[in-house]
């Protein structure tokens, strides 16, 4: 039964998808192509982190790397229609988390990495390291232009911020934001327990 739900959960999704993808096509409309374009990408994403996801059923905890690694691998697959020479690049460690934390942070991961690549050009680094403060970091940089000086992710409108925001707060985590590797760019580091 379970099973039979999810198959057709997922089939929703994808003609949601769909009609999507279909408007934004035939929208005159610049701005409102790309947020339906956007809104498209964000539900086929959803539709993918659910059937991973729903992979680990019964799992208490998982590692939270290789679900990083998959993550980024939908992510170039994507790109690399649009955008070939992109790169989503993994480091770090593997750490088991459980799936309380991991869930929440596979999410703030999806929509970092779609600001990186909204935002950025050339490489994006993701990293999951060790963090002598609070146990663990993840974060993801771009290359590109930098943050302003007065950049607040609190008092910003985008959607993905208040998600990232939102989440962050759910794993009791901190979210800290600056320049990318070599001073270029834009780095948010989420850290946590």
């Amino acid at each position: 039964m379970s099973q039979e739900s999810d198959h057709r959960l997922l089939n929703s999704v994808q003609m949601i998808v769909s009609l999507l993808s279909l408007q934004a096509r035939a929208s005159e409309n610049a701005e409102v192509a790309a947020q339906l374009a956007a809104a498209a990408d964000r539900i086929a994403t959803i539709g993918r982190i659910h059937r991973r996801l729903h992979s680990l059923d019964r799992v208490q905890t998982f590692a939270l790397k290789q679900y990083i690694e998959d993550l980024c691998r939908d992510f170039s697959m994507m790109l690399s229609s649009d955008r070939p020479e992109r790169v989503i690049v993994v480091e770090g460690i593997e750490i088991e988390l459980p799936a309380v934390t991991a869930i929440p942070l596979g999410f703030v991961a999806n929509e970092l990495i779609t600001n990186a690549t909204k935002y950025g050009t050339g490489r994006i680094m993701v990293r999951l390291e060790p963090n002598p403060e609070t146990g663990y970091a993840l974060s993801v940089a771009n290359e590109g232009p930098t943050l302003p000086e007065a950049f607040d992710p609190a008092v910003g409108k985008g959607l993905g911020m208040r998600i990232i925001r939102s989440l962050v707060k759910q794993i009791g985590g901190e979210l800290r934001i600056g320049r990318g590797d070599r001073n270029q760019g834009a780095r948010f580091t989420v850290l946590f327990s």
